[in-house]
């Protein structure tokens, strides 16, 4: 066996996601506790491993196929890179071939802002220091003096995106939901950005139907919960897309 090139362990089942599966395994094979291995299997996206020697990559193949999960051994250099995003901000922009992949996801955006805010003693605080001038005569203040505060304010939201991969030649068309001009569905338009692509990814699925899709996009289409996406960045988005095309690439 070469222990000098890395070996890559992806999963065979595209249609089922199901972290919790592949947490057990992996704990079965490293002989940990299962909440040791949740994060990684939530983190997979398909691609168990990448780093890893033939020896480790096949026994640890061995252990998850004992344990029920489908996976196959190959070299890291074999998953497909992908091609840098374009974005599309309109319909034309859109390449007019079919893809071959329709990738969605949604991720959770942090929003933070920093404002500097004026404080000082409050109307109670200001009665308060007046009543004690009058009665003693002393300036006592209470509350101190005016200051300038930084406050800061984190705010979440869902943003949506969709990659659309092509081939021949390879290109992936990048759609921002909240970017996006949905004029294009016309008196379907909706007004809310999550409703419109859900819109406009059923029609490419519809005139597209080999295209392969997501997790994520799957989850929109058949109107199950947002929640059960499970995308944290737009890096797990990509590695999924990776593991999906490497698939596609080797006929699986």
């Amino acid at each position: 066996m070469n222990e000098t090139a890395r070996f890559a362990l992806i999963q065979l089942d595209r249609e089922s996601r199901d972290p919790m599966v592949l947490a057990k395994a992996l704990a079965a094979a490293r002989e940990t506790p299962v909440q040791d291995q949740v994060l990684v299997a939530k983190r997979a996206w398909g691609i168990v491993a990448e780093d890893l020697s033939e020896s480790e990559a096949k026994a640890l193949g061995h252990a998850l196929r004992s344990s029920g999960v489908e996976c196959a051994v190959g070299p890291t250099a074999a998953l497909v890179e992908l091609p840098a995003p374009e974005a599309a901000r309109t319909v034309d922009a859109l390449p007019a071939a079919h893809p071959i992949l329709i990738a969605v996801a949604g991720i959770t955006v942090t929003t933070t802002t920093t404002r500097t805010e004026k404080q000082g003693p409050s109307g109670a605080q200001k009665i308060a220091s007046a009543a004690i001038m009058m009665s003693t005569g002393l300036p006592i203040k209470i509350g101190g003096r005016k200051r300038s505060v930084e406050k800061t304010h984190e705010e979440q939201s869902l943003a949506f995106y969709a990659d659309l991969y092509y081939e021949d030649p390879s290109r992936r068309v990048q759609i921002d939901a909240s970017h996006f001009d949905f004029s294009c569905l016309e008196e379907r338009m909706l007004y809310q950005a999550l409703g419109n692509l859900k819109l406009l990814i059923g029609d490419l699925a519809h005139t597209a139907p080999e295209a392969w899709m997501n997790h994520g996009t799957r989850v929109l289409v058949e109107g199950r919960a947002i929640r059960t996406m499970g995308y944290g960045s737009l890096e797990d988005l990509e590695r999924e897309a990776r593991w999906l095309l490497t698939l596609r690439a080797l006929g699986v």
